[in-house]
């Protein structure tokens, strides 16, 4: 019997290849698109998983009205949650971001971009696992270093590592455990050093991530509610005596620092602080959106499928008689048809597996993942989804063929039925809808995009050269050298410094405090050079930049955004005014005066609310001269890869030969902020790409099986005296009426949908009318094209050949 249904399916393939090509390869692609979203979601998903503390361990973040929320805390927190909340068994202090660090030994000097400092406790929190020495023995000293088990092979190569000494920033370190990353994590650091010194209780710098290990069963929203009541306690209310203001006063006037915890289990997907360490954090949205696709890719597959297999009931009508006369009993049939779809379900499973397998190294590249195919749970949920999809999409074929009556369709007489006909209209329909939000999602997505792009950012971030600074010492020394020498060279028309570069996410934050108003609140931090306004091409609205001609620039002045000095109370007349903040020592009582106010420029992204910042001299805070980390240059586009050998040649004789000399144009270091917009907006258009031809390879399928069944009606129609352009009509008007009610549904889910999207940006376009008005026009003028091509032919038929027999 196996064989016979072969013979039959083969037969039946051979004499309905179009519709065989447009289902294989519509649940082909289906199939391999699912599958790559459910191993990039797994990726994602594996992140911290192995760590077996990740549901006890959670990251601090602190929230206020004015600032939002920070992912970095204050030393007193991490003192006094461990002594003051019996439920938190350890906290840990570990810098947020990698460093970068040349690791000595004799002649041999290894690079790594993945450093980390931290504090002796850190394997009680991150417990890698341990290749050779032990955790204990490094936290036995501040002197004592981990590395990885890579960093390790690089440096001694099969040699053991343990004790050896070696230099770091011209230190002696001693190595005393190697590790490996058991997989995605928070931290995947090479080199672990520790802080200099154990941390002193200060309320002012958030600098570091702070976690927190709970003990086992503690509800973690009673333990947030005591480190809330630990800040008001032991740093807010000292502050109202002083102030003479009640806590109700403090809350209203300035709103109360709030600690939120981020348990270690889900950070990377849901983090509450725009950050997820420096392992990166995840794009949950993306996932979402990649899932969403990718099942709608397989949903318009399989509206497909059923509306081509129904549509081509009618030719095997004459086959299901003869069973049915011959013996088979309903379910037989049922069986029989069920099975030629689970045959095609597989070949287009072992298509998909192929074509992933040719596409994931691209994947990999785009996504910047190491994601394999070699994922046994996940290869069983999609053969496992094929069978139930195969299975689904065959059964309603399978029982409108098996529900033939067999002595009608023996004499000839079946005809189609209106219920088979509404099943397939409202399938194709959803076909048009699906395709229909792709069109609109693609037209929404690159409009904004177009926005973020051309947006006046507040700088210039054209022609812009940043190359990085690594821990050289005496960083400002020698970036006055090279700003000294390069500044003369022909092709360079600038030389500068910040602290930080627009776009890295890497802004200091400290206090921000004007006395007269009683104001004070969290500002981002920037350190300049003196012609660093001009350089950057900041909006100057009122005031001055930094000049030289002033010696009070590298003491006493300071410059404002707008939005500080909106927050400060002194927008209108900010001049002259006399501020402090937090970096100040308590022996430091100076007051800096604003000597100038910028215009506010984007300098973290575009889903990132501006917040308030200042611009200081760098020798105001003579400690900051250390915190260089990048140096800028104008260059002329002429000869710009000269231009950039000539400054690697100065840079590598004269400033650092250890380092590699990394570089990037400021624009595309800034694109890097929206790069995962881009992503969702290249993604939305490949797959509405590919939603788009299977729609019209079904449309056509079913156009000319439809338009077949209708052929003796044309003839008739043509007898008659009806013209081309008549008959055309008729067979082409139920498609377009079809479409009509498809754009009448999909309007309003779309915009619902693309405005949601839109809600993710603080910075973003009004929802643009057209694409709502131009795809109704593309979708109508596609169906038209299609069909009417083969209404078109419909109309060349042999007139005698159909009504020979009438």
């Amino acid at each position: 019997m196996l064989q016979t249904w072969l013979k039959l399916f083969f037969r039946n393939s051979k004499k309905n290849w179009l519709n065989l090509l447009v289902n294989i390869s519509g649940l082909t692609l289906g199939f391999a698109g699912l599958l790559i979203v459910l191993l990039y979601f797994n990726d994602e998903l594996s992140y911290n998983d192995w760590n077996p503390e990740k549901e006890n361990i959670y990251r601090v973040a602190n929230k206020s009205r004015q600032n939002g929320i920070w992912f970095s805390s204050t030393s007193a927190e991490a003192i006094l949650f461990k002594s003051d909340i019996p439920e938190v068994e350890e906290s840990v202090l570990i810098s947020p971001f990698y460093r970068s660090r040349v690791i000595v030994d004799g002649e041999t000097k290894v690079y790594t971009d993945k450093s980390t400092h931290t504090e002796p406790n850190f394997f009680d929190f991150f417990p890698f696992t341990i290749i050779e020495g032990s955790t204990t023995k490094f936290a036995e000293s501040r002197k004592h270093i981990a590395l990885s088990k890579t960093l390790a092979a690089k440096l001694f190569g099969k040699q053991s590592s343990i004790g050896k000494m070696v230099k770091i920033d011209g230190n002696d370190f001693i190595i005393t455990c190697v590790y490996e990353v058991p997989g995605n994590g928070h931290y995947e650091s090479e080199l672990l050093m520790q802080f200099k010194e154990p941390f002193e209780l200060h309320w002012g710098n958030f600098q570091n991530e702070l976690f927190c290990k709970l003990t086992k069963g503690a509800d973690s929203d009673e333990v947030r509610k005591k480190m809330n009541n630990v800040i008001i306690e032991r740093n807010v209310k000292p502050q109202l005596a002083a102030n003479n203001m009640t806590l109700a006063e403090v809350k209203e006037k300035y709103g109360v620092m709030e600690v939120l915890l981020e348990q270690l289990s889900t950070i990377r997907l849901h983090h509450k602080a725009n950050n997820a360490g420096p392992g990166g954090k995840g794009n949950y949205q993306l996932l979402l959106v990649l899932l969403g696709l990718s099942i709608l890719l397989i949903v318009i597959s399989c509206v497909n499928f059923i509306n081509l297999s129904t549509a081509s009931a009618s030719q095997r009508a004459k086959e299901v008689g003869v069973k049915k006369t011959l013996g088979l009993s309903k379910r037989q049939l049922i069986l029989q048809y069920v099975f030629e779809i689970l045959l095609q379900g597989f070949i287009a499973l072992l298509f998909g597996l192929i074509l992933v397998e040719f596409l994931l190294p691209y994947f990999n590249q785009f996504m910047d993942k190491n994601i394999t195919l070699l994922n046994g749970e996940i290869l069983l949920r999609l053969i496992v989804i094929a069978i139930i999809t195969s299975f689904v999409i065959g059964s309603i074929p399978a029982l409108y063929l098996a529900n033939f009556k067999t002595i009608e369709v023996l004499k000839g007489n079946f005809s189609r039925s209106k219920k088979g006909i509404i099943a397939r209209n409202v399938m194709l329909g959803l076909q048009f809808l699906i395709s229909g939000f792709f069109l609109i999602g693609v037209l929404v997505i690159y409009n904004q995009m177009a926005f973020m792009i051309t947006k006046d950012l507040g700088f210039k971030k054209e022609q812009t050269l940043v190359v990085d600074v690594y821990n050289l010492g005496d960083e400002f020394k020698k970036y006055t050298l090279v700003k000294n020498v390069m500044s003369k060279h022909e092709n360079i028309t600038g030389v500068s410094t910040s602290m930080f570069v627009p776009g890295d996410g890497n802004v200091n934050g400290t206090n921000l405090q004007y006395e007269p108003a009683d104001i004070s609140f969290n500002a981002g931090s920037n350190t300049v050079d003196h012609n660093y306004v001009e350089f950057a091409q900041l909006n100057l609205l009122k005031g001055r930049g930094f000049s030289e001609a002033y010696a009070s620039d590298t003491v006493t002045s300071i410059i404002l955004n707008e939005t500080a000095a909106k927050r400060l109370g002194i927008y209108n007349d900010p001049i002259g005014k006399k501020v402090q903040i937090g970096w100040q020592r308590q022996d430091d009582t100076r007051k800096l005066e604003v000597v100038g106010m910028i215009q506010d420029y984007h300098f973290d992204g575009f889903d990132v609310k501006i917040d308030p910042m200042f611009l200081i001299h760098w020798k105001t805070f003579p400690r900051t001269k250390d915190w260089i980390n990048a140096i800028q240059f104008k260059i002329k586009p002429e000869n710009a890869s000269q231009t950039i050998a000539d400054i690697e040649e100065f840079w590598k004789e004269n400033i650092d030969d250890k380092y590699p000399f990394n570089y990037q144009f400021l624009d595309a270091h800034f694109a890097e902020t929206y790069e995962k917009y881009e992503k969702q907006q290249t993604m939305f258009l490949i797959l509405s790409t590919i939603v788009i031809i299977i729609s019209l390879l079904g449309l056509f399928a079913l156009a000319t099986l439809t338009i077949q069944q209708r052929l003796k009606e044309v003839a008739i129609r043509k007898t008659l005296g009806a013209s081309v352009k008549e008959i055309i009509f008729q067979l082409v008007k139920s498609f377009l009426k079809i479409t009509l009610i498809a754009v009448l549904v999909l309007l309003p889910i779309s915009y619902y949908l693309m405005q949601s999207w839109l809600d993710n940006f603080v910075y973003r376009i009004d929802m643009p009318i057209w694409p709502y008005i131009v795809t109704p026009f593309i979708l109508l003028l596609l169906v038209f094209t299609v069909v009417g091509v083969k209404a078109l032919n419909a109309t060349k038929i042999d007139l005698i050949k159909y009504l020979k027999f009438e």
